[in-house]
């Protein structure tokens, strides 16, 4: 099974193809605010370095947060005009996912901060393969029960090592992106409305 995953949920591009649990071709590429401009064409880029195309893809995989409201939308924007004009399937991937995969803990809770300071949250027991929801919390008491995930300039998903522990494909949704608040635009035509 040959996959394609693309990760725009912070200010890098990560891009992987992995055949199985094996990664092929990885690129990590700081995009900042030229992420539309870039995430086609080192696609393009990354797939002719391993002498690939799009229909050698079997599965599309896109990282639908959280993270950049606008980079999320780019990802799974991107991911499913590929996998729907290569008839082929396309998944979701969480970065709380990514991060809990890559920790190689039995229980942990990964935590991502959210503009107005929440905190999107979930829970892993490995042990029982038990997972909570995704949820919401604005204050995280005990912050270093937590392995959190800066979703500013300095993260960036750990798509190789989740590739490469065999369990992130346990984890695969549906490829939307995961709203767990109002984007800034929502919030402040609330605000106008109640005025």
């Amino acid at each position: 099974m040959t996959r394609l995953l693309v990760d725009t949920s912070s200010d890098y591009l990560v891009i992987v193809i992995a055949k199985d649990n094996t990664v092929i071709a990885s690129q990590l590429i700081y995009a900042g605010k030229k992420m539309s401009e870039l995430l086609l064409e080192q696609v393009d880029n990354i797939l002719k370095s391993v002498e690939l195309s799009i229909d050698n893809i079997d599965e599309f995989y896109a990282g639908i947060g959280p993270g950049s409201f606008t980079g999320v939308r780019i990802g799974v924007a991107l991911v499913l005009g590929l996998s729907s004009g290569a008839n082929k399937k396309a998944y979701g991937i969480s970065s709380l996912d990514i991060e809990a995969v890559v920790s190689c803990k039995s229980n942990i809770k990964t935590a991502s901060l959210l503009k107005g300071d929440f905190y999107a949250v979930r829970d892993y027991d490995f042990t029982n393969n038990v997972y909570s929801p995704y949820y919401l919390e604005e204050i995280i008491d005990n912050i270093n029960d937590y392995t959190l995930i800066n979703n500013g300039k300095f993260y960036f998903p750990n798509l190789t090592f989740a590739v490469q522990s065999g369990k992130l494909w346990e984890f695969r949704a549906e490829c939307l992106p995961i709203y767990l608040r109002k984007s800034e635009a929502e919030i402040n035509l609330d605000k106008k409305s109640i005025s």
